[in-house]
C-alpha cells in the first residue's frame, strides 16, 4: 500500500456534519490507515469526518519539537454513505468492519461538538484511558458555551470529557467554574 505524504483534509466535502445527505457510519480500519483510507475516500467521492489533532513530541537526541498530525479517533473513520454504496468502503481493502449508526441524529450532534471544537483551533487530544462515569454537564460561558460531556478528575485537573458513540472520547481541559449539571 502507498505511503499518503500529504494530511488529507478532516472533512470531505467541506461543509457542516448535519449537511449530510446519507446515513453515517463508523468504519474500523487497519493500523495506521486513517489518512490513506481518507484519501481513498475522496478519489471514491465518498463522504466522511476523520478529526485531526496536533501532537508536538521534543526529539531525545536535539530536543527539538516534532509536530505531527494524528486521528483523534485512532483506528476510526465516520463516513456518510447509503447502504447500497459500502462496497466502495470495503473495496479499499483497508477496512476491518463497518458498523451502523443507530442513532443518527444523535451521533450528528456529537461529531458537531467535535467539528466545531477543532474549527475553532481549541486542542483536543485523545483520551486513552478508561474513566468512571461522571457528572453529565454544560459549558456554560466560554468558546466552548454549549458543549456537553462528562467531567472526571485526571491528572488533578478537572476535564470535560466529550464522547462520540461508537468512537472513544476525547479530552479537552475546562475550569470547573464555567460548567453547570444538567
Amino acid at each position: 500500500m502507498k505511503r499518503v505524504n500529504e494530511n488529507p483534509p478532516a472533512r470531505f466535502p467541506d461543509r457542516p456534519i448535519n449537511q449530510a445527505e446519507a446515513l453515517w457510519w463508523v468504519a474500523k480500519i487497519k493500523p495506521r490507515q486513517e489518512k490513506a483510507v481518507a484519501v481513498d475516500f475522496i478519489n471514491k467521492n465518498i463522504e466522511y469526518y476523520l478529526p485531526l489533532v496536533t501532537k508536538i513530541t521534543r526529539r531525545k537526541d536535539n530536543n527539538k519539537p516534532r509536530k505531527s498530525i494524528l486521528p483523534l479517533f485512532a483506528g476510526y473513520i465516520s463516513l456518510n454513505t447509503k447502504k447500497e454504496t459500502l462496497r466502495d468502503v470495503w473495496a479499499t481493502g483497508r477496512i476491518v468492519s463497518v458498523l451502523e449508526i443507530k442513532h443518527q441524529k444523535h451521533f450528528m450532534e456529537e461529531l458537531t461538538q467535535i467539528y466545531n471544537i477543532l474549527e475553532k483551533g481549541i486542542m483536543l487530544e485523545p483520551c486513552l484511558e478508561s474513566f468512571p462515569e461522571g457528572t453529565p454537564v454544560s459549558v456554560q460561558s466560554g468558546p466552548l458555551r454549549g458543549i456537553k460531556g462528562i467531567v472526571s478528575k485526571v491528572y488533578n485537573q478537572s476535564k470535560l470529557i466529550l464522547s462520540v458513540e461508537g468512537l472513544g472520547q476525547a479530552v479537552v481541559t475546562v475550569d470547573a467554574a464555567l460548567v453547570k449539571p444538567l
